[in-house]
């Protein structure tokens, strides 16, 4: 089991979904903008299970990855059997210069990690 500071990203549309956060929905809340890890960004130290808890991620909303790219690269990978193996050998994006905008442009698992 994967243990540390990746993210999963579940968005919804009009169906509350049990996956790694817990979520609700609400049909007529506007557009978010998600920091990941907060006003910090993410870094190595960030809690992401923790940031993500409560987060209710919904179709048109945006995740902003702010790091410094002298510690790493976001990887978007493609399954959660490659999120939990930490197998980031075929990405399907990698976020490399430090502040990247993700659309969430349909429902389902987004897979993010550190590399």
């Amino acid at each position: 089991m994967k243990i540390g500071g990746g993210i999963i990203v579940a968005v919804v549309a009009a169906v509350a979904l049990a996956a790694a956060m817990s979520m609700s929905i609400d049909v007529a809340a506007a557009e978010v903008n998600h920091v990941v890890g907060g006003d910090h960004g993410w870094d190595p130290t960030s809690d992401i299970l923790y940031w993500s808890s409560d987060r209710i991620f919904r179709v048109g909303d945006q995740i902003w990855f702010t790091y410094s790219a002298a510690q790493g690269l976001i990887a978007e990978l493609k399954s959660r059997e490659e999120y939990e193996s930490c197998n980031m050998s075929n990405p399907i994006m990698m976020y490399t210069e430090g502040l990247h905008t993700v659309p969430l442009e349909k429902e389902g698992m987004r897979y993010f990690d550190q590399v």
